[in-house]
């Protein structure tokens, strides 16, 4: 035991103290020229390298990162995994890489080690002799390096050129060892901090920006400066005595200069090269601003843009952590979109506020408080995204935090989440590292603000930054400052916010209101209440209780932590309404039991009952609300028409809450106006639908139920289905459903005899999916099984109807396939049905050769009924489904049917940010159909056989609100059994004018 304890005390941690912390010491001294034709840059590199730890070393690795951006990587097989072909298509000389040669450790020639062949971004050396702790080493190579032509993080483009990660790195070694990792798309970078002297050899013309300070040599920026009165800060003098000499910058060939770069305190050196640079200058307190950007930039980085930009982030971000720790930073605008941060160096591929606080901010969390990028890249990515959001908010802006939580909360209910403390290749998939990282990660840094308070949180943040700068951090080391600083216990909220991915639920228990007695003038008399904190899920969040009182509002808090607690809130006037989370901000998934209403024992059961202050509108049809801390409930005006009804005029409401749950419909509308009617008497139906009640929630799971009696039809119809996939971003999503449907017929004057056989059916069906993309093909595949019996009055047997079987099979079989091509698409569509007894199947439940049964039509009004707005033969709507003939009549069925639909579709104009019209497109199409067996029609007295149609058609993608659909018209001009056509009107010949009418995509 004493042998153990030693040992455990003598592991180093980069969570403990400062004091007992340790870093390795690193000295790069680096040669190199530049080839632009070949996009080669070479030369020499000595390591100088120091052993602060307590171990004796054996071995010695380095990063070669540009290696991952080469085919074969393990970088660019996880790209191919997800869809992406960056680098794996990729042939010399686009692709980069990365060499050593000649390495020598001690003065000795060593071999190298790929231990992650044939992914060569590691090299691992065996020592000459060990390296005790405390003694020193130098290791001397030659290498090479050319980025790739396809850039990320790297990058070249002709002359422009983007170095990031371009020479040997020393791998850290750490607590845990070598950190000896391949580079993956998720995570970035981790280094040992040290100082760089780097001596460029480069054309004459090159304008560039790097990390440290040009001690000599001209980088271009004089002859760039776009604003000449304001003279190049270049601060040579910086480093004082340190500085290296100035000798090296002599000697140059002609046409190209030498350039040396020097910095200290840094575990990397970028650079970005670019003879078009535009150069502006300027400065923040005593850090120098260097900004670099491309022709025609000008009204987007220049004229003082983006170099007031930076000024705005490093002020921001000097209060919130502390000074800067090096003497200048460079902004240059690179190859690539997006952003990268270097220590004293970010490329951005725009000049947004947004974007330059983000990089910007990674110079503090990241290049002076190092962390372990992909182990814990939370705290760089969660943090810096942190401190952005605060700083909008600062200016005004507010949803940030709302909007982070949402785009979480999903994932959170549905079992996708991942924790944040992952490591990063351990993620499911790249958007999975995304969501973790960025925004869960700024989640915990949001929830730590709000538990601890803002001023807090500054003083927690800028005590972190004055104990760790320079130094590598960890969460151990971030925890210890948050629990020093607050005086908190936060354990509990580390545990789950970074390790874990539960729910928060808290509600309202009991609530018990007294007058207190005591005087109005010393302030004692009032109202305390009581109230009862009920945690209902297995996170736990400090929970603000506010009591709503007559006259004003108290606010108090719950640590969260037991299943029941009591809090006591203290008002002057008398309590009428207790909110729980009245910020939204404890995560609580639930907000619908956050409120009670206060009194006697009538507000009492109505408070108990209810589920929050709902928010009532009128709903527009095409948007529905949605709120995050209560239930909204839109009010409908609804009018249509048909033959038997005429004119039919109602009301609907639609509730839900979060998108997802308590989507329930409620209509009840009034046929037999009078106006275009031919019933005798007013009929009054009914439909209810209750949707994901939020007491049924469960892994993506959605529960239905739909009751109605709506023109001649009533019944019921209940429904589970599932919805799973492995992956955010690819790979398949299986379906998987259930379904209990009754329906009955009571008014044939509302249904078409072609359509409905005047009996009820009861329907079992299971149902089951799979939807999948590769490349630029997307596939699906649909089936259902089920089966049922039919009934009236007499029982199974139909009255007067022997040929008619009380029980049917049902089976559906559909697959489609979609490929981009030519500036469109080609889609494929397979389909088979078989709905059959010893006997003839009811009408509504046979197979239809031109789109959907009856019975997927019920909920449409415009559809429904004989003598609906769509239906009929002076209008030709096309509902898809079934066979999907569009070309033949409507109501053409039979018991069995196999078909193929194929479409091809050239976009004429695409505007995705246009709401009215998105895509336009036209498209030529064919529907092919075998009817199997079956009864004759009685359109033709015949069976169906083959059915085959044959057009073209136009298409345009509309989005009003939220809702996006496409209009489309399809006009199939041949039909090869032109009896069974929709408008046989337009003649006997296969080869007539027809058209069809949707608002939904053919299939």
């Amino acid at each position: 035991m004493i042998t153990l304890a030693l040992f455990l005390l003598q592991q180093p941690s980069a969570g403990a103290s400062p004091g007992t912390y340790w870093q390795q010491e690193v000295a790069y001294e680096i040669e190199a020229r530049l080839d632009e034709p070949s996009g080669v840059l070479s030369g020499t590199e000595r390591i100088r390298y120091i052993n602060r730890s307590p171990d004796t070393l054996t071995t010695f690795s380095l990063h070669l990162y540009l290696n991952a951006f080469r085919p074969g990587s393990r970088w660019a097989d996880a790209d191919s995994v997800e869809g992406r072909r960056r680098f794996n298509d990729l042939r010399d000389p686009d692709f980069g890489f990365n060499h050593v040669r000649d390495v020598r450790i001690m003065g000795t020639a060593v071999q190298p080690v790929y231990p992650f062949a044939p992914d060569s971004t590691i090299v691992r050396f065996a020592l000459p002799g060990p390296l005790p702790p405390g003694q020193s080493m130098v290791v001397d190579m030659e290498w090479d390096a050319r980025p790739s032509t396809v850039p990320r993080r790297q990058g070249r483009q002709g002359r422009r050129f983007d170095f990031a990660q371009w020479y040997p790195k020393v791998v850290v070694y750490d607590r845990y060892g070598w950190n000896e990792r391949p580079l993956y798309p998720a995570g970035e970078f981790y280094g040992e901090f040290g100082s760089f002297v780097v001596d460029l050899d480069l054309p004459a013309d090159q304008i560039i920006g790097a990390t440290g300070v040009p001690v000599c040599g001209d980088p271009g920026w004089e002859r760039a400066n776009r604003v000449p009165s304001r003279p190049v800060d270049y601060r040579r003098d910086y480093y004082g005595a340190r500085t290296p000499s100035t000798g090296a910058c002599q000697g140059a060939a002609a046409g190209r200069k030498r350039i040396r770069w020097y910095a200290e305190d840094v575990h990397h050196f970028a650079m970005s090269l670019n003879p078009e640079y535009r150069y502006e200058g300027g400065r923040y307190q005593d850090v120098g601003i260097h900004v670099l950007y491309q022709p025609g930039d000008d009204s987007t980085w220049g004229n003082g843009v983006a170099v007031e930009r930076t000024v705005t982030a490093l002020g921001w971000l000097n209060r919130v952590f502390g000074p800067f720790a090096w003497p200048q930073l460079t902004n240059v605008h690179r190859i690539e979109g997006g952003g990268t941060e270097f220590p004293m160096m970010v490329m951005d591929g725009s000049a947004s506020q947004g974007l330059i606080l983000h990089e910007v901010g990674h110079n503090y969390t990241m290049g002076i408080l190092a962390n372990n990028e992909w182990r814990e890249g939370w705290l760089d990515e969660g943090f810096t995204s942190f401190q952005t959001t605060w700083f909008w908010e600062t200016t005004g802006q507010r949803g940030g935090y709302e909007s982070v939580e949402a785009s979480l909360l999903d994932l959170d209910l549905d079992g996708y989440s991942e924790p944040v403390s992952l490591r990063s290749e351990a993620y499911r998939d790249f958007l999975s590292y995304n969501l973790s990282i960025y925004s869960r990660g700024e989640l915990f840094f949001q929830q730590l603000r709000y538990i601890v308070g803002d001023e807090t949180m500054l003083r927690i943040m800028q005590t972190f930054y004055q104990r760790w700068r320079l130094k590598h951090v960890d969460e151990a080391a971030f925890r210890a400052v948050a629990e020093e600083v607050s005086q908190r216990d936060l354990s509990t909220f580390f545990a789950q916010g970074l390790h874990a991915t539960e729910l928060y639920d808290y509600s309202i228990g009991k609530v018990k209101a007294e007058r207190r007695s005591g005087g109005a003038a010393d302030g004692t008399a009032g109202w305390t209440t009581r109230v009862e904190v009920v945690r209902k899920e297995k996170g736990r969040m400090p929970v603000e209780v506010a009591v709503i009182a007559e006259r004003d509002t108290a606010v108090a808090r719950v640590e969260g932590l037991a299943e029941r607690e009591w809090v006591q809130v203290e008002t002057r006037s008398k309590p009428k309404r207790v909110v729980l989370d009245p910020r939204v901000r404890s995560r609580d998934w639930n907000m619908l039991n956050n409120q009670k209403r206060v009194g006697g024992f009538l507000a009492s059961i109505l408070g108990r009952s209810a589920t929050g202050k709902a928010e009532h509108y009128f709903h527009p049809y095409f948007s529905t609300r949605s709120r995050r801390d209560r239930m909204t409930v839109g009010w409908q005006p609804t009018v249509w028409y048909n033959d038997a009804g005429g004119v039919t005029l109602g009301a609907r409401t639609r509730t839900d809450y979060l998108g997802r749950f308590e989507q329930n419909v409620s209509m009840i509308s009034f046929g037999g106006t009078g106006l275009g009617s031919d019933l005798d008497e007013a009929d009054a139906d009914f439909y209810f639908r209750t949707r994901n009640p939020v007491q049924l929630r469960a892994h993506n799971a959605s529960q239905t139920l739909e009751v109605f009696n709506t023109e001649g039809r009533y019944g019921a119809v209940a429904s589970l289905d599932w919805v799973r996939r492995e992956h955010l971003t690819f790979g398949p999503t299986r379906h998987r459903g259930l379904t209990l449907a009754w329906v009955a017929t009571d008014d044939m004057r509302y249904l078409d005899p072609a359509l409905y056989d005047n009996v009820g059916t009861v329907e079992l069906q299971l149902t089951s999916g799979v939807i999948t993309s590769h490349d630029d093909i997307q596939a699906s595949l649909r089936s259902s099984i089920g089966g049922g019996l039919v009934y009236n009055r007499d029982g199974l047997a139909a009255s007067g109807r022997s040929d008619l079987n009380p029980f049917y099979f049902r089976w559906t079989l559909e697959g489609t396939a979609r490929r981009r091509l030519l500036g469109g698409q080609a889609a494929v569509r397979a389909f088979a049905g078989v709905s059959r007894g010893d006997d003839a199947t009811a009408k509504q439940r046979q197979i239809y050769l031109q789109g959907a049964d009856p019975l997927q039509q019920l909920n449409n009004p415009f559809l429904r009924s004989r003598g609906a707005l769509l239906v009929g033969d002076d209008f030709r709507y096309h509902a898809p489904g079934g066979a999907n003939v569009r070309g033949i009549d409507p109501r053409i069925s039979t018991s069995a049917v196999v078909a193929i639909n194929l479409e091809l579709e050239r976009t004429l104009k695409a505007r995705p940010s246009a709401r009215l019209f998105n895509q336009v497109a036209v498209a030529a199409f064919t529907d092919l159909a075998h009817g199997i067996g079956g009864p004759d029609q009685p359109l033709t007295g015949e069976r169906i056989g083959f059915v085959a149609d044959a057009g073209l058609g136009l298409r345009a993608d509309h989005r009003i609100g939220d809702t996006r659909f496409t209009t489309r018209f399809d006009f199939p001009f041949y039909l090869n059994r032109p009896a069974l056509a929709q408008d046989r009107a337009a003649g006997d010949h296969n080869v007539e004018f027809r058209w069809t009418f949707s608002f939904q995509p053919a299939f």
